[in-house]
């Protein structure tokens, strides 16, 4: 059961290695590379020209955060409700 997650921008390889090895050991921490890329809107029908259909689920508020903490930090920490 993963507890805390660290997300980690690709562009931080020693920040992803040094926090992988710190917490490998704990249980409830898990520690992963931002995976995310680019836009992920898709067109409705056949992408000709229709209406943009929000596929996303989640809180944007935080998706927003996590991508302001990435770009700054170069990470971010996030508490999960297990």
């Amino acid at each position: 059961m993963i507890a805390h997650l660290f997300i980690v921008s690709r562009l931080e390889p020693d920040l992803y290695n040094h926090l992988a090895r710190e917490f490998s050991s704990e249980e409830d921490v898990r520690v992963i590379v931002d995976r995310r890329v680019g836009e992920r809107r898709a067109l409705a029908g056949d992408g000709g020209g229709g209406q943009q259909v929000e596929r996303r689920q989640g809180d944007r508020r935080r998706q927003a955060h996590v991508a302001r903490q990435l770009s700054s930090l170069g990470y971010d920490f996030v508490r999960l409700d297990v």
